[in-house]
């Protein structure tokens, strides 16, 4: 067996894990959504050197206010700061949940019909379903990878079974990536008050 079957079928294992948890309503538990030292060391080196984030005329990064709340949940649930999920939502579909993207991404956080159905998201369309399916897929990304913020990232845009050890060579994911670093930058600056 390949090493790329290997890595599907470890995918497809761990998939299948958190679909029987789902079915039957088990929560993941703390000691399963721990996030490994190579994350939040990753976050903190993003976030120290954040730019300056666009502001509405309210004074906050825009378009993010209508969902402040279920984002907030889906951070404390699955242990993704505020700020990315933020910057995932803003690259994605700019904050707009009737998006519908070419290759027909869904909603705000831009939820493909396959990755939608195994997350139990019922209508991709509703903010709150798209942005806890959305978390949630970011999270297992996380995971998949230890923690490397980078590779999480390019299994988001690109799919998990195109990133191994590496990020591909594919220029839409390299400027996702680059993108939702500078934005997950701009609003943390902001959520710390850097901004005047």
């Amino acid at each position: 067996m390949s090493d790329g079957s290997v890595f599907e079928s470890i995918e497809n294992v761990l998939l299948r894990i958190d679909e029987i948890k789902r079915r039957f309503g088990i929560r993941r538990t703390d000691w399963e959504v721990e996030r490994s030292p190579s994350f939040q060391k990753t976050l903190e080196e993003k976030s120290a050197t954040a730019e300056e984030p666009h502001t509405s005329n309210a004074g906050e990064p825009e378009d993010q206010g209508p969902y402040a709340d279920i984002i907030k949940t889906a951070s404390q649930l699955y242990r993704i700061p505020e700020t990315l999920i933020q910057a995932v939502i803003k690259q994605e579909s700019n904050f707009e949940h009737t998006a519908l993207s070419e290759k027909g991404a869904m909603g705000l956080m831009q939820l493909m019909p396959d990755t939608a159905h195994e997350l139990g998201v019922e209508d991709p369309y509703d903010v709150e379903q798209n942005i806890f399916g959305g978390t949630h897929y970011l999270s297992d990304m996380i995971d998949l990878y230890e923690g490397n913020l980078n590779r999480a990232l390019a299994a988001y845009n690109a799919g998990p079974y195109r990133v191994r050890e590496r990020i591909p060579d594919i220029q839409e994911t390299k400027n996702f990536i680059d993108s939702v670093l500078q934005h997950y930058n701009a609003f943390s600056k902001y959520s710390k008050g850097e901004v005047e």
